[in-house]
């Protein structure tokens, strides 16, 4: 393997005097990316949890909720690709800008076409799928930029914290969402989306970033694959990807249906559905500060026993007896789903050079591609033998597969 597409762990041990807040107390560049990154994500909780209510409202079918939530993540199976070699090409800090103030837009076009009433079940179907589109560049547009702001000894702190913010928003947005539709209806909603989109935007543009090299030899189609090819050479990028992907398509899907637990399984309204989400957010939280506050990066056997007792949390979730017991479980899963996933980001990050980080991080963000189709699939089948039966199969297959990967795979044990 080429010492070029490997980072070197030289420098990777932590600095002295670390703590978990430590770069985003001390540095103002990553405070304000983080400030921004935070508002985009709480914007982006509140709609998605307007958008699966008001999908479930339209339809009154649990298989057109995971339609909308197809239509929202297979842009990053679309986009994800050639959206990393934009990354490596250009200026990541103007891509972000100008994708920030796509998505205010049309935030802006939906709430008027929800409060308007000319709202249509394929109106949700086209919004999503350009949301989801912006998405996929914007998330590793943002992921792509902290390692050109913190050292190499503070990477895993910086990205643990990142996930950390955005995961607290998973906490407020679904929350006051939930409220805001109980009391004023999903197109108010959408308009606090918009709002939350237009704070970060002008975080973005009034921060000054430092300066980007711009790589012009990245100019083929071919390059754009390059972050395939690296992963598909390299044993642990390979195993790290896999391990992660089955838990992407198979468990966290869960989240598109929270609207339908909230509504048939719990009988507890938009508001109740808010508290769900909020439960899984505040065990997220938890999940990345945790990771934030570790030294060391994690083993294979590490994202395989997080990810198995994930996929427990989530098929017990799915048959709770009443909402305490189904809120302390999705608080545990949220912990751990959290932990796993910025563990996974950390790993990939600290094995890549910048030069190919945007098309590697890309491979990572394709792979939440994963998570639409598991839902289109968990809808339909749900269709015929509920939702919590569904959710707890496919979780369950879910851990199968990782085990029998830790198994057969000696990349994966040896991570």
């Amino acid at each position: 393997m080429g010492t070029n597409d490997r980072a070197s762990s030289t420098g990777s041990s932590p600095a002295p005097g670390d703590g978990t807040f430590t770069v985003l107390r001390l540095n103002p560049v990553f405070r304000r990316l983080w400030m921004a990154t935070v508002s985009t994500t709480l914007g982006q909780w509140m709609q998605s949890t307007a958008l699966g209510w008001l999908a479930l409202d339209l339809s009154n079918r649990s298989s057109f909720v995971g339609l909308v939530a197809f239509a929202a993540g297979i842009p990053f199976l679309i986009i994800s690709i050639p959206g990393g070699l934009l990354l490596d090409r250009y200026d990541r800090r103007k891509i972000l800008i100008c994708c920030q103030a796509i998505a205010a837009t049309g935030a802006i076009l939906i709430s008027v076409d929800v409060i308007t009433g000319f709202v249509e079940a394929w109106h949700l179907l086209v919004f999503a799928f350009v949301n989801g589109s912006l998405q996929a560049i914007m998330n590793p547009a943002q992921q792509a930029i902290v390692p050109s702001l913190v050292s190499r000894a503070r990477l895993t702190n910086g990205i643990a914290l990142m996930s950390a913010g955005q995961n607290m928003t998973r906490v407020v947005g679904p929350s006051v969402a939930g409220a805001i539709i109980g009391v004023a209806g999903t197109g108010a909603a959408f308009l606090c989306q918009a709002a939350a989109l237009v704070i970060a935007l002008g975080l973005l543009l009034t921060t000054r970033f430092p300066a980007m090299a711009t790589r012009k030899a990245v100019t083929s189609l071919g390059s754009a694959f390059d972050g395939a090819r690296i992963v598909w050479n390299r044993s642990d990028l390979r195993a790290i990807i896999s391990l992660v992907s089955i838990s992407i398509l198979l468990v966290f899907p869960y989240l598109s249906f929270l609207s339908v637990f909230a509504r048939d399984v719990f009988e507890i309204g938009p508001e109740g559905m808010g508290v769900l989400m909020a439960s899984s957010g505040a065990g997220a939280v938890l999940g990345s500060i945790f990771l934030a506050s570790r030294k060391r990066q994690q083993t294979g056997r590490w994202y395989v026993v997080s990810g198995v007792v994930y996929g427990f949390l989530i098929a017990a979730f799915a048959f709770s007896p009443n909402l305490l017991v189904a809120v302390v479980l999705l608080l545990l899963a949220g912990f751990l789903g959290s932990a796993y996933v910025s563990a996974v980001n950390a790993g990939i990050q600290h094995r890549i050079s910048d030069e190919t980080r945007g098309r590697v991080m890309s491979i990572y963000m394709l792979t939440w591609g994963f998570t639409p189709i598991g839902a289109i699939a968990i809808g339909a089948i749900a269709s015929g033998i509920g939702i919590s039966a569904t959710v707890a199969a496919a979780a369950l297959l879910g851990n199968l597969l990782l085990i029998a990967l830790y198994l057969f795979d000696p990349a994966v044990r040896e991570i």
